[in-house]
C-alpha cells in the first residue's frame, strides 16, 4: 500500500511469505480437490461440458486467486501489528486493491459487534412495554370509565 494514494500494490506483497508455505504442490496437480472443482463447474447450467484440462486450469487460477487475496490480507494484518487475518483485513483489501474490487459488495466492511443477550425476563418486560399486543392493533384507543353502579364504559 502506498502512502500517497491509499491503494494496495498486490504485486509487492508475496515475496516475504513465499518461504513460509507449507503446502507444496506436485507438478501438474492442484492443491484443490479436482472432483470438487468439477462439481462446482457442473453446477453452472450454462456450461454443458468442460474439458479436463479446462477444469485443471480453473483450479490453478482459483488457487492463485486465493493465494493473492490471502497474502494481501496478511499484509494488512501485519501493518496493524496482528498475526491473525480478520474479516476486516479482507474487506480492506477488496476496497483498496483494483484486482479484488469486484468483491467489495460481497465482502462488506466490519460487522457491528452484537449486543450481549439480555435475560429473558428483561426481554419480555421490554417487549410488553414497547410493542402493542395483537388485540391493541385492532382496538381503537379509548378511555375506560366506571359509573356509579360499577359498570364500565369505553369513551372515544
Amino acid at each position: 500500500m502506498t502512502e500517497d494514494d491509499d491503494t494496495i500494490d498486490v504485486e509487492a506483497v508475496p515475496s516475504e511469505h513465499a518461504a513460509k508455505e507449507t503446502h507444496e504442490r506436485e507438478a501438474g496437480k492442484s492443491v484443490l480437490p479436482f472432483a470438487r472443482v468439477q462439481k462446482i463447474i457442473k453446477a453452472d447450467k450454462d456450461l454443458p461440458m468442460v474439458a479436463r484440462d479446462a477444469a485443471f486450469l480453473i483450479s490453478m487460477a482459483t488457487e492463485e486467486f486465493i493465494k493473492r487475496l490471502a497474502q494481501a490480507s496478511q499484509k494488512v494484518a501485519e501493518r496493524e501489528k496482528r498475526s491473525t487475518v480478520q474479516q476486516r483485513d479482507v474487506a480492506t483489501v477488496t476496497r483498496r486493491a483494483d484486482e479484488f474490487f469486484f468483491l467489495d459488495e460481497i465482502i462488506s466492511g466490519p460487522q457491528p459487534a452484537t449486543a450481549k443477550r439480555k435475560p429473558r425476563a428483561l426481554q419480555e418486560e421490554q417487549s410488553v412495554l414497547e410493542e402493542p399486543t395483537l388485540l391493541d392493533r385492532f382496538m381503537k384507543k379509548a378511555e375506560v370509565v366506571t359509573d356509579e353502579d360499577g359498570l364500565m364504559y369505553a369513551t372515544q
